[in-house]
């Protein structure tokens, strides 16, 4: 972790430092003053330190998207990529320059905060470096780049990108034929929309190239990671089956049951399910708490999000809040108790309508639940999951 932390400090100092002289050396070949060089050296020191700041304060509070934390190199390149790009753009006109992508890229590989604060700075660039420097011209592109970030922001594991491609397409072109009709020709000519047509068009193209790299990157080789680690016949797995049977099939149940409820409830499913699986596996360290179970996944690099669940259900110190981490609480709990009674007679007909029912009321009255982000709706409609399962249960004998 020390490692990562002093990565992710280099690279926001290069970062800066790039941002600031680039800034200033194109300044310097598009012909500016020395006053107009001071004045891009002190506006673009002043977002790019707030950008800065953004990534550091994503690492206090843990808002990276993914795993972009600990692959700062990630977001630094494509950052540098585009830094090249925002000095290049005055080149062309205004009404072409692809930030739509500059901002939604960023945010892939970072945050939202992040993406806002940098994907501004170098607009900024752009536009201190053009002859208009209109403030609209920054302020167009800033709204559709906002209106980017918010939208790719709820991309998740699953990678529905159809609606956010088309609806930030259509922002980023409704805002530049505001542009060229309101602010610049002031009448309604076709030509006038080839430019922002063709801006859109670019868009896209890079828009999906990047897209290809982040599934590449995270999408898929998550999904990779997940497919080994939730098969009942991963060498981790099969280690905590050497070590006890018992809890070996404690864990494939209780996988089993947050599969189905996950699914159900529109939840992450892979996460939900690792999580069944691993969260008996620091036995095989001696003692089933957070320290050793984390120690464990650190040391297979499983993905934050079953991370993220264990801690939240075995450290103490943490609050249960996500609604996967309530579906593992419910999954092992109604496992542990119908174990519990077969143990004491492997004969016995439990009153299932009954029995889950009561774990459920339990846990409500307990105050476990009262940080958690699940819904009442929810619960009842575990517990119906739950019901259903009747006929599995008599596998636990």
């Amino acid at each position: 972790m020390k490692r990562n932390k002093k990565a992710n400090v280099v690279w926001q100092i290069i970062l800066f430092i790039c941002t600031v002289g680039f800034a200033v050396t194109a300044a310097y070949f598009y012909g500016k003053t020395v006053y107009d060089m001071v004045k891009i050296g002190i506006w673009v020191s002043i977002l790019s330190g707030t950008a800065v700041f953004a990534m550091s304060l994503g690492r206090v509070q843990n808002t990276y998207l993914f795993d972009n934390e600990e692959n700062p190199q990630r977001f630094s390149v494509l950052y540098l990529l585009f830094l090249a790009g925002s000095v290049l753009f005055p080149l062309l006109p205004v009404s072409g320059w692809p930030y739509l992508a500059v901002f939604a890229g960023l945010l892939l590989f970072s945050n939202s905060m992040i993406a806002v604060c940098s994907g501004s700075a170098l607009l900024l660039i752009s536009v201190l470096l053009t002859e208009s420097k209109s403030p609209e011209d920054f302020l167009v592109y800033f709204i559709a780049g906002i209106i980017g970030v918010f939208l790719f922001s709820c991309i998740d594991e699953k990678f529905h990108v159809g609606i956010p491609l088309f609806i930030s397409a259509m922002m980023q072109f409704l805002c530049l034929c505001v542009r060229e009709v309101l602010l610049v020709n002031e009448k309604l000519q076709w030509e006038m929309f080839l430019i922002p047509f063709s801006n859109i068009l670019i868009c896209l193209i890079l828009l999906l190239i990047i897209l290809k790299v982040f599934s590449h990157l995270i999408i898929y080789r998550n999904q990779d990671l997940y497919m080994d680690i939730n098969d009942p016949e991963c060498p981790l797995i099969i280690e905590l089956k050497n070590f006890s049977k018992d809890e070996y099939y404690h864990a494939v149940h209780t996988a089993y049951l947050c599969d189905r409820i996950a699914k159900r409830l529109y939840l992450d499913e892979d996460a939900t399910k690792a999580a069944g699986y691993y969260h008996k596996i620091g036995m095989i360290k001696g003692v089933n708490d957070w320290n050793n179970v984390g120690e464990i996944l650190e040391e297979n690099n499983f993905p934050e999000k079953v991370c993220e669940i264990l801690k939240e259900y075995l450290d103490g110190k943490e609050a249960i809040v996500s609604k996967e981490t309530v579906v593992l609480l419910f999954a092992d709990t109604i496992i542990s108790s119908i174990c519990y009674l077969f143990a004491k007679d492997n004969k016995a007909k439990i009153d299932y309508d009954k029995l889950i029912p009561a774990i459920f009321k339990k846990k409500e009255e307990s105050g476990i639940l009262k940080h958690s982000n699940i819904t009442l709706r929810e619960l009842e409609e575990m517990k119906k999951i739950l019901l259903e399962e009747k006929l599995y249960y008599d596998f636990l004998r």
